[in-house]
């Protein structure tokens, strides 16, 4: 378990400069849907597993500390009960919703987390932020979050075949950040984290938040 005594100064997470291209993210998703800027997959209706699934992992695997990397406005994240859990946000912009949340006694961190150690903590979150970005932001972000963290969920992919083209391939994504999602399995190369400890279905096919120990 995690205790606060052992978190790190969070004020060194603001040295590196952010990762190139990042700014294409500034202004999020904001014409999706009438909830978020980050999105229709942030939206309410959209994110009831998810709430659900994670409430459960946090009991489940008694997760007293969460960290939450590219959380954008909390849309969703702000309606589940996190009193029991000491919290913290990171986005590698501020966002609007902040300044409120922060009066409410959210923690959030303008932070890019290609690029930067986060505090330790039992759980991290990262959600639909993978999916926008190439493989080699992915990968030193995975090794980044292994020195932060015990548990991993993040969005990943049951890769079928495409008919046009066999099997499905992580090597044929993005090249550089990007508004436009690329699916991703985690559970191939180059990311190869194995099967995931738990799985949240989502609200799109395929799709699903996967649980990962990194500490295995």
């Amino acid at each position: 378990m995690i205790h606060p005594a052992d978190y790190a100064d969070t004020r060194e997470l603001h040295q590196r400069r952010p990762s190139p291209g990042l700014d294409v993210f500034s202004r999020g998703w904001p014409d999706q849907a009438p909830d978020t800027v980050c999105g229709w997959g942030s939206s309410e209706p959209h994110t009831q597993l998810v709430r659900k699934g994670l409430r459960t992992i946090i009991e489940s695997y008694d997760v007293k500390t969460l960290n939450d990397a590219g959380c954008g406005d909390l849309a969703w994240m702000s309606t589940m009960d996190l009193d029991d859990v000491d919290y913290i946000g990171y986005d590698v912009h501020e966002r609007a919703t902040w300044p409120e949340l922060r009066q409410r006694g959210y923690r959030l961190e303008v932070v890019d987390i290609a690029s930067t150690v986060l505090r330790r903590a039992d759980l991290l979150v990262c959600r639909d932020v993978f999916i926008h970005l190439p493989n080699d932001m992915i990968l030193p972000a995975l090794e980044r979050f292994r020195g932060s963290c015990r548990y991993l969920l993040t969005t990943s992919y049951a890769s079928d075949p495409v008919p046009e083209q066999g099997a499905f391939s992580n090597y044929a994504r993005v090249c550089e950040p990007s508004l436009r999602h690329a699916k991703l399995d985690l559970t191939l190369a180059p990311f190869s984290l194995g099967e995931p400890l738990e799985i949240i279905p989502e609200n799109s096919p395929n799709k699903y938040l996967g649980l990962w120990d990194l500490t295995r």
